[in-house]
């Protein structure tokens, strides 16, 4: 006879993707045979239509077909029998997804799209260079489930730029942004171009950080500003906060004009 132990425990931390299936098993073994409880963040768990647990053949497993922001938790597992008790924990993490940057060509057809959750009704725009873009059959809205989209018939080089899902209701708004950036065959480029987000491209004379539309202070010893070789920068932040959250810009000045780069930075605190 002997305590319940774990022949395979559970990860400690697991991310998985918003909407992507949820699996977490583990192979336990003891004398007399162990039985197996489940928690959420310390609270029990049983199977529902949402959740599907198993235990057979010494293998304890928790599913879920599709995960969300909402599960993200400390999921557990103890496993009991009359010598004793053990546990094994897993941090379960969830990315989102968010409007993604693009390089595309003159005249593509261009399907820019991103998750939205946490509230049941919400109004939704699409923004191109913080400008409305109105729906038409050039600039096509369409949702499903909770992805929301924005189909661009044929894209040309003026649609270039940076664009933000903008989601809001009474309670407040949240955004997404990503960037577009449009070659044209056969001509060379006037501005700074971007070859990888949020900041590798074409050398520009200048780059410039902005959060929410305003220059990050680059005197602040939160941030680190760094550049690799001649045409790749970083930005780091020393230790997040939920004020980092925002729409965070790379501005890249050239002779001829500006190009920007975009994303969306969440910040979760515990």
């Amino acid at each position: 006879m002997c305590k319940p132990s774990f022949a395979r425990a559970l990860p400690d931390v697991l991310a998985a993707k918003d909407g992507a299936p949820l699996l977490l098993s583990c192979a336990v073994r003891g004398d007399p045979d162990p039985r197996v409880e489940w928690f959420k963040n310390g609270k029990p768990l049983h199977s529902s239509e949402v959740v599907d647990l198993k235990y057979k053949n010494g293998v304890a497993s928790l599913a879920i077909n599709e995960i969300f922001p909402e599960d993200e938790a400390e999921y557990s597992l103890k496993a009991i029998n009359s010598q004793g008790e053990v546990e094994t924990k897993c941090k379960v993490t969830v990315k989102l997804d968010h409007a993604q940057s693009q390089n595309v060509t003159d005249g593509d057809s261009v399907t820019l799209s991103c998750r939205i959750v946490g509230a049941e009704r919400f109004d939704v725009v699409w923004l191109h260079n913080n400008k409305e873009i109105k729906p038409s059959k050039d600039f096509q809205y369409s949702s499903e489930a909770n992805i929301h989209k924005l189909h661009i018939a044929e894209i040309f080089p003026e649609d270039a730029g940076v664009y933000t899902c903008e989601a809001f209701n009474d309670a407040g708004e949240s955004f997404s942004s990503c960037s577009l950036v449009v070659a044209v065959p056969g001509e060379a480029a006037t501005t700074p171009q971007y070859t990888a987000f949020p900041a590798s491209g074409t050398p520009p004379l200048q780059l410039q950080w902005l959060k929410d539309g305003k220059p990050i202070d680059e005197t602040s010893t939160r941030y680190r500003f760094t550049m690799e070789g001649t045409s790749t920068y970083r930005l780091e932040i020393a230790k997040t906060t939920s004020d980092d959250s925002g729409q965070y810009q790379a501005r890249a000045v050239g002779t001829k004009g500006d190009a920007l780069a975009a994303f969306y930075l969440n910040v979760f605190v515990d």
